[in-house]
């Protein structure tokens, strides 16, 4: 018997709840299986939102700036002297060589399926190549949704259809605020690995180069998708099976931003797909309306969490926008505090929301719960995804508990949030699944191989 079914059946028992008062209560809630992998594909009752007239985020317009792109984590890795002491030799050589492969959770079999994960992100095909230099494509006459009887609505729904086409589990549409564009773009020589070059936003010219990039305010719209992280990869947090689903989402994010971006050019506009880079991800994720900023400074979304990784595309096709929305989190994340108290790191903090963080990595001047960038990224080099596996909004709809947990969250009743905190942890979720449980499946239930219904 698996240790996540006892903790089920303990928990049941707590709470004095029969088999026969479940099944009357709508249908058999845990299934009595050794296999504990399963979950059911019926994860589909999203949360009711609210949707809202402004902006999800708070912030002052008289201290938050434009984000210098060097200053994030991964450029202060390269020239930041204070963040290369701590960079080592990786701890894949301390498992794979003098572990000899064999480490629970870091094993050769691990390493591979992150190793294929990552591939297509690392590679320089030119996922994320503007298009500057294909003018042809947008030299022509833009086309017209009237052209077919359609109207700009139309078009970004079809929009939306075309990124779920090439991939995406989530897309919105925003209008593109200048604030969340980096000042800079960082691109360090080897006689200067601190160099930046600006980004300039005026007039109509488009170009990347050598001294200057150049986006014209005109390309005022933004296409944010999102990538839903294979649960049961995350759940081997903080083993490397963890990374395994981190990688295949950014590889997914590679493909399909770079192909919603010349999707857009054949129609006749300019289009800019970005990974992390050109600018942050988050807060235009929520003011396209994909979710809201959590405790562990992640997009939570109402499907998955903040089981996701985000890519967008930055273009001048005039596009309907779509409004903020809130489902809850803030109030729940205020009492829940489950990714702070399972941080190894202890980067998320377990206290209220500021204005400012402690870190040159954080962008002061939005309230929020700022984490401490340097020691995640350091633990990150062991594949941590604590955050993310015990995070509440990440468990699939499919048990009567959730759907209680999400109607309290909906509520935003406090006190009973706490308690729906309790109880989730309770019923087993959360809990860390070993590499050889998730291998000793079949893979049926990973995230890219299930059948729409």
């Amino acid at each position: 018997m698996s240790n996540q079914l006892f903790e089920r059946r303990e928990f049941l028992r707590i709470m004095g709840i029969g088999a026969a008062g479940l099944s009357a209560g709508g249908g058999e809630v845990f299934k009595e299986k050794d296999d504990s992998l399963t979950i059911s594909d019926d994860d589909s009752s999203d949360f009711t939102v609210e949707v809202l007239e402004g902006a999800n985020y708070e912030y002052d317009a008289t201290v938050l700036k434009q984000m210098s792109e060097k200053y994030n984590v991964f450029s202060r890795n390269i020239w930041d002297p204070e963040r290369r002491r701590v960079m080592g030799r990786g701890l894949s050589y301390e498992h794979l060589v003098k572990g000899r492969g064999r480490i629970p959770d870091q094993t050769r079999l691990d390493y591979a399926l992150s190793s294929g994960a990552w591939r297509f992100a690392n590679s320089r095909t030119g996922a994320y190549d503007w298009g500057e230099k294909y003018r042809y494509r947008y030299d022509s006459k833009p086309w017209e949704p009237s052209d077919i009887g359609m109207t700009w609505k139309d078009a970004s729904r079809v929009v939306k259809h075309a990124a779920k086409f090439y991939g995406a589990s989530l897309v919105g549409i925003a209008k593109l605020n200048p604030l969340w564009l980096y000042s800079d773009h960082y691109a360090p020589r080897r006689t200067d690995m601190e160099r930046t070059i600006p980004v300039i936003r005026k007039g109509e010219r488009f170009e990347r180069g050598e001294d200057r990039w150049f986006i014209p305010e005109s390309m005022n719209r933004v296409i944010v998708v999102a990538f839903e992280e294979d649960y049961y990869g995350i759940a081997n947090s903080p083993g490397r099976l963890a990374t395994a689903a981190t990688g295949n989402g950014y590889s997914r994010m590679a493909f399909t931003a770079g192909s919603i971006a010349e999707f857009i050019r054949f129609l006749g506009y300019r289009a800019i797909p970005a990974g992390n880079n050109v600018g942050l991800s988050i807060p235009m994720a929520i003011d396209a309306g994909l979710g809201e900023l959590g405790r562990n400074g992640l997009l939570v979304t109402p499907r998955f969490g903040p089981r996701v990784r985000i890519a967008k595309v930055i273009t001048d096709m005039p596009l309907v926008t779509d409004s903020p929305i809130r489902f809850g989190v803030k109030e729940f994340c205020e009492v829940c505090k489950l990714c702070a108290d399972h941080c190894p790191s202890g980067s998320i903090t377990d206290g209220p929301q500021t204005w400012r963080g402690k870190s040159i990595s954080n962008n002061h001047g939005t309230l929020k719960w700022y984490i401490k960038p340097e020691s995640c990224y350091d633990y990150n080099g062991f594949s941590c995804s604590n955050c993310k596996r015990v995070c509440p909004f990440s468990k699939p709809n499919n048990s009567w508990l959730h759907r209680m947990i999400r109607g309290v969250i909906q509520g935003k009743i406090t006190l009973l949030d706490k308690i729906m905190v309790t109880f989730d942890q309770a019923s087993g979720y959360g809990r860390k699944i070993s590499d050889s449980e998730f291998w000793n499946s079949d893979g049926s239930r990973c995230i890219t191989s299930r059948e729409p219904k």
